[in-house]
């Protein structure tokens, strides 16, 4: 979740950047083969965030901070544990706190990578659940809000894609986008709205502040997954309709 919503603010950042509209009334465009670059992207970052906060109405991009996702799906199994989550109406915040602290961009011919990293204070993430749990023959069913917050947070973004021409212009094919999150503290509240199984799961959430490192490992790779396909197919609906030359501009 909180993943989700750093996979959308970067590629709307981009968007901001280098859409088919005047990118300088929002923020910097920057020269890839310039000696600061990387320095020129950061800001860009910096800036872009700044802006999308509250949304911006001419390129129908919502506000990303709280960002809202409609519907987050998991399955886990782990010898005699097994537990369904459906998540929905997800709100994510704490994005305007971040801090952009660098970026590495390498836009060549034959290969795009661009690295951006940030830390930020807190996430706060909120929704409706509906979960079902077992445990050898014990069978649990939960529903109702959850709220978690994660604290000092350090991160990076992570792109890689190919170049691909397409008639005459040249466009990027985003095939990964990669993040790990370390993380300071997790805490998180489930309000059960049914009585059946209210006190199992106020055990079960006692359970998991108290070992939030090691669920957070266990849970990471399912979370990973969906990051990168989310980044992967919202990069692609800005990579493949602007040529690169228009994304990434260069002076030499």
């Amino acid at each position: 979740m909180f993943g989700t919503k750093s996979v959308f603010s970067l590629f709307m950042i981009l968007s901001v950047c280098y859409g088919a509209v005047d990118i300088k009334k929002y923020l910097k465009v920057c020269d890839r083969n310039a000696i600061d670059a990387n320095d020129c992207m950061a800001e860009a970052v910096r800036q872009g965030i700044a802006t999308m906060i509250n949304g911006i109405e001419e390129l129908g991009v919502p506000p990303i901070d709280p960002y809202l996702q409609k519907e987050f799906r998991m399955e886990y199994k782990n010898n005699q544990i097994a537990v369904k989550l459906t998540l929905k109406n997800i709100y994510v915040e704490g994005l305007r706190e971040a801090i952009v602290h660098d970026a590495r961009l390498r836009a060549d011919d034959d290969k795009f990578h661009l690295e951006v990293d940030l830390s930020g204070p807190r996430v706060s993430v909120r929704a409706d659940y509906y979960g079902e749990g077992q445990f050898n023959s014990l069978k649990i069913v939960a529903y109702g809000q959850v709220n978690t917050t994660m604290s000092d947070l350090v991160y990076t973004w992570k792109l890689d894609g190919v170049p691909e021409k397409n008639g005459t212009e040249t466009y990027v094919r985003i095939k990964d986008f990669y993040m790990r999150p370390d993380v300071g503290s997790i805490v998180t509240h489930f309000k059960n709205d049914n009585p059946e199984s209210r006190e199992l799961t106020d055990l079960g959430t006692r359970f998991a502040n108290e070992n939030w490192r090691t669920l957070y490992k266990e849970f990471l790779p399912y979370a990973q997954a969906n990051w990168n396909r989310i980044g992967v197919r919202v990069a692609n609906k800005l990579f493949l309709k602007v040529p690169y030359d228009q994304l990434f501009p260069t002076s030499s």
